[in-house]
């Protein structure tokens, strides 16, 4: 840790230290800072984070972003992902709040992912970096708020970095910026800069580990089935048909997601736990269908390196140090930002950490309910099989008709939005929508929804009985018509077809269906 001076006002105990936050060179202070007020250490991590460190790292970050985002962009618009999950579907599952988004008309949406994939490109050569960082995270955010069934934890962490990037100068070197204006050219950044990129890479890792700790996954499961599944991959399919893969597998992942990040802050651990994590992601990547992601954390791991790295890789030995003068991160006042803006980071920092654990307030199977699911990190959690009808019921006669929500969405949707009971109301609600505008009167809905977790034996989700329309919609609203979970997790996963599941299940007496006309 390298000593550096910090200057207080006089009549507050004066630190001797503060910590060398460029996460490069490790030592302990000689200070005694047992006196030392919590507003003098504010005062030094304040100051700390504002020194200028080596920018090569957070450079090397910026460049395979872009590249990563563009290419991502362009899957889409050459594997005909944007035509099938934006352009054909007619009803979009909308986050709530937000159900004024909606897709571009006509050729909109290839234009508006050709968009994503030049801001992209942009980010990647420093070129009117802010424009291009505003561009993309207006554009990413936009597309992720279009459909929560093709929600992905790493389409989160995607539009984080994209707005966080905003506001970090990651143009100052190897950029065209830099080189249109060779004023701006500098060789450091603030040490802020570092840390929040690594903070973002850390939260996924940490908080995918505290998502894990459940009895299911203890168990070993969803990962027995999902690894059932994959027993035909040549070499390593014998290994993945062995009975207690599952289990070792689960407990693999709970500490590699819980311990990996303090082995990368570790100098002494740190090239190992990299290795790790490149094994580890190479194995997702092989095994599951997870897009962009394991090649982006792959990427961004490398931040937990000194922030020299690149110079040193470059340079086939020890880079020269970075000189200061007008190198130093501009802007800098010598004494750091505002406490107002501390103050600020520091609240933001509490969210992230907070906002993750919301699911476990509310007392409920969170993987079942799904209330506090999203936006939580719970990566391969849930193996969740649902069966779902819906039932429209004239509210005067008492007649009932089966609806085929099939009709409304693609087969990607459909495959997934009956796993949320949020997005079965949302359904729900369409459907009364469409049967009041084309009829002239409003229906009852009833959803009829079977659903097996992680391998138990199916059981109604929502309560039959219970006229969906009439619900209100909002992810923090008790939601009295799911039904609890109450099936124990089996030692043998269910695996009989839907089609035959209600043979084997204990149905309760479903009462629109004896509805008599309104007067009798």
């Amino acid at each position: 840790m390298v000593a550096m001076p910090v200057d207080t006002p006089a009549d507050r105990p004066r630190p001797a230290t503060v910590p060398d936050l460029s996460g490069d060179r490790s030592g302990r202070s000689a200070a005694d800072d047992t006196g030392s007020s919590p507003s003098a250490l504010a005062d030094g991590l304040r100051i700390g984070l504002w020194q200028p460190i080596d920018n090569a790292s957070v450079t090397f970050f910026r460049i395979a972003f872009g590249v990563l985002m563009a290419a991502w962009a362009w899957n889409y618009l050459d594997s005909g992902r944007v035509t099938n999950l934006y352009v054909e579907p007619e009803f979009f599952f909308t986050y709530f709040g937000f159900d004024w988004i909606r897709p571009w008309p006509g050729i909109g949406m290839y234009l508006h992912f050709a968009a994503i994939l030049t801001f992209a490109l942009m980010i990647a050569a420093g070129c009117f970096y802010r424009l291009a960082t505003v561009g993309f995270a207006l554009s990413f955010v936009y597309v992720f708020l279009l459909d929560r069934t093709n929600y992905q934890n790493h389409y989160y962490l995607i539009g984080l970095f994209g707005c966080l990037l905003t506001v970090l100068p990651l143009h100052r070197n190897v950029s065209v910026d830099a080189w249109r204006k060779p004023e701006i050219l500098s060789q450091t950044v603030p040490a802020w800069v570092l840390w929040a990129i690594r903070f973002h890479v850390a939260v996924p890792y940490f908080f995918g580990g505290i998502a894990k700790l459940t009895p299911d996954w203890l168990l070993g499961q969803p990962m027995g089935i999902y690894l059932s599944t994959k027993t035909d991959i040549p070499v390593i399919g014998t290994l993945l048909s062995w009975q207690g893969a599952g289990i070792a597998t689960s407990w693999f992942g709970l500490f590699f997601d819980l311990l990996i990040v303090p082995a990368l802050l570790w100098r002494r651990t740190r090239v190992l736990a990299y290795l790790m994590s490149v094994a580890f992601h190479l194995t997702n990547s092989m095994l599951f269908q997870i897009h962009v992601f394991p090649w982006f954390m792959i990427v961004a791991t490398t931040i937990f390196f000194e922030p020299d790295w690149p110079r040193r890789v470059l340079s086939v030995g020890r880079a020269q140090p970075v000189t200061s003068g007008n190198d130093v991160a501009k802007g800098n006042s010598g004494n750091g930002p505002p406490r107002w803006v501390l103050a600020v980071v520091v609240a933001y920092i509490l969210f992230h950490c907070l906002w993750p654990l919301r699911g476990r307030l509310y007392g409920s199977e969170t993987s079942w309910d799904e209330r506090g699911h999203l936006f939580s990190w719970r990566m391969m959690l849930r193996a969740k099989e649902v069966g779902v009808g819906y039932a429209v019921v004239d509210p005067k006669s008492g007649k009932v008709a089966n609806v085929d929500h099939k009709q409304f969405v693609d087969e990607e949707q459909s495959g997934k939005f009956a796993r949320d009971p949020e997005m079965i109301l949302l359904m729900a609600h369409f459907i009364a929508d469409r049967f009041e505008s084309e009829m002239g009167w409003r229906p009852q809905v009833h959803a009829f929804a079977l659903a097996s977790l992680n391998g138990r034996k199916p059981q109604l989700m929502i309560d039959p009985n219970v006229d969906l329309a009439a619900e209100t919609r909002g992810q923090f609203g008790q939601r009295d018509w799911v039904m609890p979970l109450t099936e124990p997790l089996r030692l043998e996963p269910w695996n009989l077809p839907v089609d035959q599941w209600r043979q084997h299940v204990e149905l309760p007496e479903i009462g629109f269906l004896k509805t008599p006309p309104a007067g009798e």
